[in-house]
């Protein structure tokens, strides 16, 4: 039984690892304007408050729109990330 603790350890290990890794690599999330994750936080860290503010300054989302869903989930992650 003592094995499978040990096993189960390196497992969560190595997914925080790797969860780790994926919060700190470089994402575009507008192909449109060739705007990233760090862009967004950026804006956000800069003084915007919400999406639709981001989108006026950055102009992400508002070319094809199929970024919507992935601009607002990182909009909120920066919103999130830097009230704490």
């Amino acid at each position: 039984l003592q094995g499978g603790n040990i096993m189960l350890t390196k497992i969560i290990n190595k997914y925080k690892e790797i969860k780790k890794l994926k919060e700190t690599r470089t994402e575009v999330v507008c192909k449109c304007f060739g705007l990233t994750n760090y862009d967004l936080r950026d804006a956000v860290n800069n003084g915007c408050e919400g999406i639709k503010e981001v989108k006026a300054n950055t102009k992400a989302g508002t070319g094809c729109g199929r970024c919507n869903a992935s601009v607002k989930r990182h909009v909120y992650k920066a919103i999130k990330n830097k009230n704490k």
